[in-house]
């Protein structure tokens, strides 16, 4: 903590705009950026920098202390996770989602229609998108590893792929910049999860922090003031019901 306060942390990110982005100042941006400060300055934690990381790489940079942390919405609480890196509480929880050509509109509802149909399909390297896919028998053929969602929204425009997973947050902000015309998006049932810091195992006195900041910004109106401006509101559904220790276990 006294590291943290007097250098200042660094905040793992991926290029997910605007849940997260790097800005040009070098600094990190967008929603779970703009939350992580809010949260660790109740805390006295007014220095942050930024490190643009891929998805599939998040935990690895965590172990190794490239980063301190992991932006509030990069990575879902999972129990193999657990085992690897700290979570803090939830900070937000939404479900997984499928974008698609307009053409397969009302013919994939599932991780199981995409297998079945032989569809070609973005996963993100790492995700729970590409967890579900495999577990639903997608073949690894038909399987496109990106490395963020602008990447993923280009795979689904050049035709390279017939559907791109993510959670259901980031992918309506990429269909509302698509044309509604050739673009579909569904959310998939049965599938809500909810994202939060990342942190190594060595820190957790930093963890404990956060879970602090991030309950006095919940009880000052903070948490839901930035919910409200990035228009993620549904984000917050479920949160105070969810807990680290129910989702972690196995």
């Amino acid at each position: 903590m006294e590291d943290a306060k007097g250098n200042g942390v660094t905040i793992a990110i991926s290029n997910d705009p605007p849940f997260m982005k790097m800005n040009p100042d070098g600094t990190p941006g967008g929603w779970g950026p703009e939350m992580d400060a809010a949260i660790l300055k109740e805390m006295g934690i007014t220095k942050f920098s930024g490190e643009m990381i891929e998805g599939g790489a998040m935990i690895p940079a965590l172990q190794s202390n490239r980063a301190t942390l992991s932006s509030s919405g990069a990575l879902f609480i999972r129990p193999e996770r657990c085992d690897a890196i700290l979570f803090s509480e939830p900070v937000s929880c939404n479900s997984e989602g499928f974008l698609m050509s307009s053409s397969l509109a009302g013919k994939v509802a599932t991780y199981k229609d995409v297998a079945d149909q032989g569809l070609k399909i973005g996963v993100c390297a790492g995700c729970s998108n590409q967890k579900l896919a495999i577990e639903a028998g997608v073949k690894e053929e038909n399987m496109v590893v990106y490395p963020d969602a602008t990447t993923a929204a280009k795979l689904l425009e050049d035709k390279r792929v017939d559907i791109v997973g993510n959670d259901s947050f980031t992918l309506s902000v990429l269909f509302k910049r698509a044309d509604p015309a050739e673009i579909h998006f569904v959310r998939i049932a049965n599938t809500r999860g909810c994202a939060a810091a990342g942190f190594g195992k060595a820190n957790a006195e930093l963890r404990d922090a956060y879970n602090e900041g991030l309950r006095k910004v919940r009880a000052n109106g903070k948490y839901m003031e930035i919910m409200k401006k990035y228009d993620f509101e549904e984000g917050a559904h479920d949160v105070e019901t969810a807990s680290m220790e129910q989702l972690c276990r196995k």
